[in-house]
C-alpha cells in the first residue's frame, strides 16, 4: 500500500462517525466498513442481550448494517450513527421476536469463564440460567430498556431517541424492570415474617 493510501485509511478511520456518514454519502464506500468495524461488536453484544441465538444476533446486526446503508441518506444527525443504526437493529430483534414468539436470554459471554474454576464456572452458567429466565419474564420494552441502560451503557437521553419515547418513559422502564427483576430473583423465604 503507498504512504497516500495508508495515510488515507489512517484518517477516516480517525474520522468521526458524523464525518464518516458524510464521506459515504460522497460515494466513498470504505468509510462505511469503518463505522461497521467500529459499531459491530456493541450491536452484536445488544441482539445478544435481547435473547437472541448468535447467529440470528449476527444476521440481524448484518441486516441492520445493510438497511442503514441503503437508508443512510435518511439519517437525520450522522453524529448520532450510532442510536440511529441501533434503533434500526432493535426494530430487527422485536419483529424477529414477534415472528418466533419466543424469546430466550443467553448470556454466555461472561467475562472470566475461560479461566474460572469448574466450580466457579459451574455457579455462573447457573447464574446466567437464572438472569436469562428473570430476564426472559420481562416484557419486551421492559426488557429492551434495561439492556439498552445497563448492558450497552446508553444514557436515557440516547435510549429515548433509540426507542422514539421520552426520557421519562425510558426511566420508568428502566425503574420497572429493576422492581421486576428483584421480585423474580429475591429468596423466597426473605418475604416470610
Amino acid at each position: 500500500m503507498s504512504a497516500h493510501r495508508s495515510a488515507a485509511a489512517a484518517a477516516r478511520a480517525a474520522a468521526s462517525d458524523a464525518e464518516l456518514v458524510v464521506r459515504v454519502l460522497n460515494g466513498d464506500r470504505e468509510g462505511y466498513s469503518i463505522l461497521v468495524r467500529r459499531h459491530q461488536d456493541a450491536l452484536f453484544r445488544h441482539a445478544r442481550g435481547m435473547g437472541l441465538d448468535a447467529d440470528t444476533a449476527e444476521d440481524l446486526v448484518q441486516d441492520a448494517f445493510v438497511k442503514a446503508y441503503v437508508s443512510l441518506a435518511e439519517c437525520r444527525d450522522p453524529a448520532r450513527f450510532r442510536a440511529w443504526v441501533f434503533r434500526i437493529l432493535r426494530n430487527g430483534c422485536l419483529d424477529h421476536a414477534r415472528d418466533i414468539r419466543r424469546r430466550t436470554v443467553s448470556l454466555e459471554d461472561v467475562p472470566g469463564c475461560a479461566d474460572a474454576s469448574a466450580t466457579a464456572a459451574a455457579d455462573r452458567a447457573e447464574l446466567r440460567l437464572v438472569i436469562g429466565r428473570a430476564l426472559d419474564t420481562l416484557p419486551a420494552a421492559l426488557r429492551d430498556a434495561f439492556l439498552l441502560k445497563h448492558q450497552a451503557g446508553y444514557t436515557y437521553e440516547e435510549m429515548a431517541d433509540i426507542a422514539g419515547c421520552s426520557v421519562s418513559a425510558m426511566k420508568m422502564r428502566v425503574h420497572r424492570a429493576r422492581d421486576a427483576l428483584m421480585t423474580y430473583l429475591a429468596p423466597e423465604d426473605a418475604t416470610a415474617p
